[in-house]
């Protein structure tokens, strides 16, 4: 995205909406595209998006939606912060409760809007919901008397750890919408795949896998929540807590 494009994206993520000064009054707003696009990308998958197809969904078109978003990308700036707002920052009180609660509103926001992990990176730009949700985050683990930097780290772990089993998530939801086929269908019918698992050459695997293994998996979500939050708690309770820093890429 082009400098100008971020400072554009900023102005309409932090700043309200002004209201178009030429042209007729029309039902349109801004919030109203944000809307319908949401609608699209959930119905459709985030690729399918375009704004001819958002304007065709508010019987507009294409050129009228201008008015209200400069383009695609700010647009999708505004889609992904407008989701952020469905969800609900993390409450005071003990922070493994707080870290939880603020993981937990996250899994729920991916698992209605699937696409959000195909636009969530990095570089886009942050808006005031998610930022606000974020804020809450570390005013949990506030008072535990980290560092900053390992306010910081605590609570990234957290989010970087929904992420990662939200895209896999993702990834289904989408190759299910392409193919048709369901993550169990497809799986089933890979019979010539299980004929490799023998004893000689994957032993710990046909072990799992006569055992049944693979048939009644834990939640991955539950189960690795769980795990990440016993992690963090053994690095607050420890007396001392060794600071590892990124390394400098040269």
């Amino acid at each position: 995205m082009k400098q100008s494009d971020r400072d554009r994206s900023i102005r309409l993520l932090w700043e309200a909406p002004a209201e178009p000064t030429r042209g007729p009054k029309a039902a349109l707003s801004q919030s109203r595209v944000v809307e319908a696009a949401i609608k699209v990308a959930d119905a459709e998958g985030v690729d399918a998006l375009t704004m001819r197809r958002v304007a065709e969904t508010l019987g507009n078109t294409a050129m009228s939606l201008y008015r209200h978003v400069p383009g695609k990308a700010e647009l999708l700036d505004l889609m992904v912060d407008a989701v952020w707002g469905e969800t609900d920052p993390a409450p005071a009180g003990p922070w493994r409760e707080g870290l939880e609660f603020f993981a937990r509103q996250m899994w729920a926001m991916y698992r209605a809007h699937p696409w959000m992990l195909q636009l969530t990176t990095s570089r886009r730009m942050p808006g005031p919901q998610a930022m606000t949700r974020m804020d809450a985050a570390f005013a949990v683990v506030s008072e535990l008397g980290l560092r900053s930097e390992e306010i910081v780290a605590v609570v990234t772990t957290v989010a970087q750890f929904v992420d990662g089993v939200g895209r896999t998530m993702a990834d289904r939801v989408q190759a299910e919408r392409e193919t048709g086929v369901s993550e169990e269908d497809w799986w089933n019918g890979r019979e010539a795949l299980w004929e490799h698992f023998t004893p000689e050459r994957l032993p710990m695997m046909t072990h799992i896998w006569n055992s049944g293994g693979f048939e009644s998996p834990l939640d991955e979500f539950e189960f690795g929540l769980a795990r990440v939050l016993d992690g963090l708690a053994v690095f607050i309770d420890a007396e001392e807590r060794p600071l590892v820093r990124r390394e400098t890429c040269l």
